[in-house]
């Protein structure tokens, strides 16, 4: 199945190629970049969950590697995690653009149905990992209060007695966190772009870097952008309009002067009851009439009230009982009017794509948040070799396994399984052409 797999990526995006292309950034001439950063494509289509299950795989497996490496010696782990301090991550980030642009041309997401023929991507930040004593330089840090058990020595009536007591004190804590913008309500999610936050970044500030890329290097592959209440700034949201790209966002917080002028709005404002996945929905859409001072024109509010039911666990009983539920959502958004509530509340909705099919699969099955090396260039690098194999065993899986294979390979997990077995059993190289 990886040899299946690899020549799918050859024939399609032309991995092997388009790795040739990589920077050599300082690396050994045995061990190049396009050679290390191979292998651990290879082992993310494995889903190895750390550099010792890459180091177990080398080593049981090691004459297999050397097949599949054309005859080298597979390199050791502390050599991988010298090179990948230097990858390069332009490199890996022009990549996964290329396959993206491919599978945009070949009519891979099918957006039609799901998104209305608009390409809607969702940006989200997302952290990685926490330590209160690994760092970097290009760690984020916080303060945070712990509690400490410490063991005091007390005398009773001529008697050492030992009791342990809890203090609360003040650490720092050390981590990383990314803004991330994935490809939404479509068959193939793939990842779009990553941004790093810096030392004193905030996620808004590092969202806009990311926004700004997007639009320059690939401004014809997104029509619609989904937001958290952060991403409510008049700079950003001004920069899109003068773009002409379409933006659905959350309103949170209720001293913002849109919050207010919606509750003005409502009781003048005809509701709308439908049904959208199995849900009793009421919409209040209010076109083009709310704005605050910062916005170059007034936008678009929508609001929805939804009653569902859902079975949940009784503590009294220990049993499943049916419950209903509802929920209050607004939206801010600058599509014109000709887009239908409904739309724009799906398009709401879709925002959590990102939690459901990105970070939470990338997570807990791909280790995106497993610190693999801690170095800042490592770590991106890492997190770009992850996204590039999501992506491509995503539309693997979806547009190239055949309906006889997928009636047993029922999951992309049970892919994996199959890539980490079929290793055992290859006999050529994947990675470089024997000459004829």
């Amino acid at each position: 199945m990886l040899k299946r797999l690899w020549q799918y990526c050859n024939k399609i995006f032309k991995l092997n190629e388009a790795l040739q292309q990589l920077k050599d950034q300082g690396f050994s001439k045995k061990y190049n970049e396009p050679f290390l950063t191979a292998i651990l494509l290879v082992a993310m289509f494995m889903r190895l969950r750390s550099f010792n299950a890459l180091k177990q795989s080398l080593k049981n497996n090691s004459k297999r590697w050397e097949k599949l490496l054309d005859g080298k010696v597979p390199p050791s782990i502390s050599t991988l995690e010298r090179g990948i301090e230097k990858s390069d991550i332009d490199g890996l980030n022009q990549i996964n653009r290329i396959n993206n642009h491919k599978l945009h041309r070949n009519k891979v997401f099918n957006i039609d149905n799901a998104s209305y023929g608009l390409m809607v991507m969702a940006v989200d930040g997302h952290e990685t990992f926490a330590s209160e004593r690994r760092c970097c330089p290009q760690c984020l840090t916080r303060k945070k209060t712990i509690k400490v058990k410490t063991k005091v020595k007390v005398e009773e009536k001529g008697t050492i007695k030992f009791e342990v007591k809890e203090e609360e004190k003040e650490v720092t804590e050390y981590y990383h966190k990314y803004v991330v913008c994935q490809l939404t309500l479509c068959s193939v999610p793939v990842i779009i772009d990553i941004e790093s936050l810096g030392p004193g970044e905030g996620e808004l500030t590092a969202g806009k870097r990311l926004i700004k890329r997007i639009l320059k290097e690939q401004s014809r592959r997104v029509d619609v952008f989904c937001f958290d209440a952060l991403y409510l700034d008049s700079d950003l949201l001004n920069m899109l309009e003068e773009k002409k790209k379409f933006w659905v966002a959350v309103l949170k917080q209720e001293n913002r002067e849109a919050y207010k002028e919606i509750d003005r709005l409502m009781p003048s404002t005809k509701p709308i009851e439908t049904e959208i996945n199995k849900r009793e929905v009421t919409l209040w859409d209010m076109k083009e009439l709310v704005g605050w001072d910062k916005l170059k024109k007034p936008f678009r509010a929508l609001v929805s009230y939804e009653e569902y039911w859902k079975w949940e666990l009784n503590p009294k009983t220990r049993e499943k009982e049916k419950v209903l539920k509802t929920q209050v959502w607004r939206w801010l958004t600058n599509m014109p009017s000709i887009y239908k509530a409904e739309i724009v509340y799906k398009f709401g909705h879709g925002r959590w794509d990102v939690e459901n099919r990105g970070f939470h699969d990338l997570v807990t099955n791909c280790r995106f948040d497993h610190p693999f090396h801690h170095d800042p260039t490592a770590l991106l690098a890492m997190m770009w070799i992850i996204s590039i194999s999501f992506n491509l065993s995503y539309a693997f899986y979806q547009k190239n396994l055949k309906p006889q294979l997928k009636e047993w390979i029922k999951t992309r997990l049970q892919l994996a399984e199959e890539i980490r077995s079929s290793i055992k059993t290859l006999d050529d190289s994947l990675f470089l052409q024997r000459p004829p």
